[in-house]
């Protein structure tokens, strides 16, 4: 009798085992499918409509050749040993801060280095909609226990219009297709909170972080949400630690890109947009119901209705699709009356009142009534919230608001099935019906770039083992120039690999515009143009072999295309005749100076050049054309001279209101002093020594400054910090010290 129950228990075990195992294994096949059909449909919907050659031609535009340059430049990082995390190709030599997208082009590298970045970053496109479907796909399935309605789902999270318009040219907005891994694991980590789901959710969190902090802001307000919504488990004395340990995984998994984000947040004025951006970049709630600019069928249409929007096509691309807004009122009806956790639908009401920025937007306008009436929005207050206010664009919100309308329909199509027979044909046939109208209304061509031809000179320097910087003119110093500048030089630099001076991003660190104008030279040619201030430098100065001397340039290269025949003629005639001409790209001629081998260009002992440092206001004019500047307490000039000179100290100088005393020093050493009267200018030469390379002239005033406000008698409402005004600073070099 025991034996035969022993054998029963063994037999009943058996075949529960075996169940499993079927069930498991019958699961991956479902889900392998799953994969190979969001792989077809993003061939058919992504790839299919444009049919270019990847190795050849960029999906998307303009900045998709500055994240190709990103993938590459990982490559090149990895492959030399060099810290891949700071570009030091670009921005030299102070390099460049990778704060987003590290994740992408680090997965990438392999792809990189075999195929090279433009078709590792097409194929980085194309594995966005690929995984975003697929990761959608296994949240619906755990959520729904349905592949049918986890299929249909994942098919609205990963063609969504605005996945297409962020794939115009924004990575840190189309990687979306971590998200549903991440919710995923979070909600595991709710109702199962092992080891391993806290340390994937942790994971996939970071991983979104290290890909997007835009993404990453976005999942932490859900997280916030969700963990208020359900606080009675969340501060539990038995869940609480496992939440505690969550958040410490994923501040150490990400710890690298977090301290480059928030260094660049305290230090980078540029990482955030004024208020008139974020009302510019916000949704117009028509964008909701009107189908894509980009679809091929509606284009005409939508045009007409996207071109009253304020923003960018890339931006405000936010139709939701008619069947979607269908099944997910369905949806929420459903989850309303069975009562279900209010945290989802919370989170899609939050998202989209965020997505309309501090103001509402109809049609363009946010302006209503004949007294300009505005209807402010709670999402005025992100533009001062720490972490939110760097999103910069509230139309991005838009991300969460598909993914919260992605899982609302698939409860609309789960309370569908409800109400009809229960077959898997029933199911079969409403599924693909469905999937055919959603992606009919989500169909759209992205716009394509062919790579830029390369003159034949960056392929000849690429054979030059120099390793010095170049200087590329005009310089780019986003986001003032032209996309078709920065799009070149990018381009070339995959072929010459050398450091350039200058840059795009834009968030560009005014760190590097502070440097590049606070060397007279370098800022001649970072504006393309001659600079006139009070301070000169010598009249038989060499540019040329002062950018080799003190930067280390071996190459200036000036692209005629690019600028226009006044700053042309000025350029040339300020770098001098000896260079060469490359005309092998009809697209880009260049005028190419070796600083190594031009000629009449010595550094001799009157060359110094000159530059403001600190303590100045504004640019002034006296007597209508004499550049003039107003100092405060103590203002400081920066002469970089290539030996050691006597020299006399030269300028014009007027008191603030009352007679003031000036004292001068350079390199800390006292020269001397003059009184300066309120009642015009006076000449002031002091004998100098000048030591060969950097020297700081400091002038102090030592009864100090006022400002004309605090005067009544002037009734003058300047509040700056006056002291004295200085006109023609020059250094007259005169004898080499032996």
């Amino acid at each position: 009798m025991i034996s035969e129950m022993k054998y029963n228990i063994f037999s009943c075990n058996r075949k529960m085992l075996k169940y499993k195992v079927t069930e498991y294994i019958k699961s991956k096949k479902i889900n392998l499918l799953a994969l190979g059909l969001y792989t077809i449909l993003t061939y058919l919907m992504v790839y299919l409509p444009v049919s270019i050659n990847l190795n050849q031609t960029y999906l998307g535009h303009a900045e998709v050749v500055y994240w190709s340059h990103y993938f590459w430049w990982f490559d090149y990082a990895i492959t030399n040993f060099i810290n891949p995390l700071n570009n030091s190709m670009v921005f030299y030599p102070i390099g460049m801060d990778l704060v987003d997208s590290i994740f992408p082009a680090f997965l990438f590298t392999p792809i990189t280095h075999i195929f090279g970045s433009v078709i590792s970053y097409n194929l980085y496109v194309l594995s966005t909609f690929v995984l975003a479907g697929y990761g959608m796909f296994l949240l619906s399935k755990y959520l729904f226990e349905d592949s049918y309605i986890a299929f249909v789902t994942g098919i609205i999270f990963a063609f969504f219009p605005f996945h297409f318009g962020a794939s115009l040219s924004h990575v840190h907005t189309f990687s979306i297709m971590w998200i549903p891994f991440f919710v995923l694991f979070f909600f595991k980590t709710y109702k199962n909170p092992t080891k391993s789901n806290i340390i994937l959710s942790s994971l996939f969190f970071s991983i979104n972080a290290l890909t997007s902090w835009t993404v990453a802001v976005m999942l932490a307000l859900f997280c916030a949400i969700y963990m208020l919504s359900n606080w009675k488990f969340t501060f539990s004395k038995k869940f609480f630690p496992k939440i505690v340990i969550f958040a410490i995984l994923s501040l150490c998994f990400m710890s690298p890109g977090l301290y480059l984000i928030m260094k660049n947040m305290l230090v980078n004025e540029n990482m955030f947009l004024g208020l008139n951006n974020f009302i510019h970049y916000s949704a117009d709630l028509l964008g909701f119901v009107t189908p894509s600019p980009l679809h091929p069928l509606f284009e005409d249409f939508s045009n007409e209705v996207y071109s009253q929007f304020t923003g960018n096509y890339s931006e405000n691309i936010v139709f939701i699709g008619y069947s979607v807004i269908l099944l997910s009122a369905f949806g929420i009806y459903s989850y309303i009356k069975k009562k279900l956790d209010k945290s989802i639908l919370f989170c899609l009401i939050i998202f989209f009142v965020l997505s309309l920025g501090p103001v509402l937007h109809v049609f363009g306008t946010y302006y209503f009534t004949d007294h300009n009436l505005t209807v402010m929005l709670p999402g005025i207050l992100t533009k001062y919230l720490p972490f939110f206010n760097m999103i910069r664009v509230p139309s991005r919100y838009d991300i969460m608001v598909m993914f919260f309308f992605s899982i609302f329909a698939g409860y609309g199509l789960k309370y569908i099935f409800e109400k009809i027979p229960r077959s898997k044909s029933n199911k079969l046939i409403i599924c693909c019906i469905i999937s055919l109208v959603i992606l009919f209304e989500f169909m759209a061509v992205l716009p394509t770039q062919d790579v830029k031809d390369t003159p034949d000179f960056y392929y000849s320097f690429q054979q030059d083992d120099n390793t010095n910087p170049i200087i590329e003119i005009p310089i780019i110093r986003s986001p003032l120039d032209s996309a078709s500048v920065y799009i070149n030089y990018y381009e070339y630099q995959k072929v010459h690999q050398k450091p350039m001076m200058g840059g795009y991003f834009n968030r560009v660190n005014p760190v590097y515009a502070e440097f590049m104008n606070n060397d007279s030279v370098l800022k001649t040619v970072f504006q393309g143009k001659r600079n006139i201030d009070i301070a000169k430098d010598s009249l038989s100065f060499a540019p040329l072999a002062y950018l080799k001397l003190n930067h280390g340039v071996s190459h200036v290269i000036l692209h005629k295309k690019y600028l226009d025949q006044e700053d042309l003629n000025f350029l040339l005639s300020y770098l001098g005749d000896d260079y060469i001409m490359d005309n092998s790209v009809a697209t880009d001629p260049l005028i190419i100076y070796n600083t190594s081998s031009a000629s009449g260009q010595s550094f001799s002992v009157n060359n110094y050049v000159m530059s403001l440092d600190n303590g100045w206001h504004g640019l002034e004019y006296r007597e209508g054309s004499i550049p003039t500047r107003w100092m405060s307490n103590n203002a400081s000039i920066i002469v970089n001279s290539n030996e050691n000179n006597e020299a006399n100290l030269k300028f014009r100088a007027h008191s603030f209101y009352k007679p003031r005393t000036l004292k001068i020093y350079v390199n800390n050493d006292f020269y001397g002093q003059q009184i300066i009267p309120s009642t015009g200018f006076v000449n002031v030469s002091t004998p100098i020594n000048i030591n060969k390379g950097e020297n700081i002239i400091l002038l102090h005033v030592v009864e100090g400054s006022d400002r004309p406000c605090d005067i009544p008698e002037l009734n003058n409402g300047d509040s700056r910090n006056l002291s004295i005004e200085i006109q023609n600073v020059t250094v007259d070099a005169h004898k080499v010290n032996e």
